[in-house]
């Protein structure tokens, strides 16, 4: 409880309506990041329900099935679009997904929650299974207050992950509000992947001569041993 006392201290305007907020909201990846905890708080008001989803940016994915030929299994890939890099939803009291497939002002903002297609379902288990899709329930505290701390994987794209957060009244949404989390490239990462995708001749260039260097050392040690 003292947890709670000490962040509506720092911010006071979840004391005055339902509301949320992060103890940060800018993580900086470098070649040491090993994920990062986020803790999510907030209020709300005691009979209502909330729904906080966090969507990262949409990206160009595979999807990888295993399908039955003949006697055969083999694996089949599908070229997908506009997959969000991250995504996690946290509720209070615990909605489940069957639930939330009922709450049209919620599903129709986000596609991979949308219905209840077998794809949908798939590409939910893809990123779950890399530790980017999570469905869990906030921790309440003295009926109106709620956290939950959650893990940022390190396996994360770089890119801004869209916060928002619903109030759910007799299964409708009565307001909504959205906060954004940035993921950013720090150090030698971002340098190389910007050298990647804005000059990716200077790049090849620069490892071709890493590589003859490389082997060119390589034989002047073992010929002197």
């Amino acid at each position: 409880m003292y947890k709670i006392l000490i962040l509506l201290f720092l911010y006071p305007s979840l004391a005055i309506s339902s509301n949320f907020t992060l103890d940060k909201f800018k993580i900086e990846i470098n070649s040491n990041f090993l994920g990062e905890e986020i803790m999510l708080f907030g209020q709300k008001k005691i009979n209502d329900k909330v729904i906080i989803i966090f969507e990262g940016e949409k990206k160009n994915a595979r999807l990888y099935r295993k399908i039955k030929e003949n006697f055969f299994w083999i694996n089949k890939t599908k070229e997908l679009s506009e997959i969000p890099s991250f995504f996690a939803i946290f509720s209070s009291p615990k909605i489940s997904l069957s639930e939330i497939f009922l709450i049209p002002g919620i599903t129709k903002k986000h596609y991979l929650i949308s219905n209840y297609r077998q794809e949908l379902y798939e590409i939910r288990t893809a990123l779950q299974n890399k530790g980017l899709y999570h469905e869990e329930e906030l921790e309440n505290v003295d009926g109106s207050l709620f956290l939950k701390k959650f893990k940022i994987p390190d396996n994360i794209p770089a890119g801004n992950i869209a916060i928002t957060f619903y109030e759910i009244e007799e299964g409708e949404v009565i307001s909504v509000s959205k906060k954004n989390l940035i993921i950013e490239k720090r150090g030698i990462t971002n340098k190389l992947e910007l050298l990647l995708t804005q000059q990716s001749f200077f790049y090849v260039f620069i490892l071709i001569i890493f590589s003859i260097i490389f082997s060119l050392l390589s034989n002047l040690i073992f010929r002197k041993k």
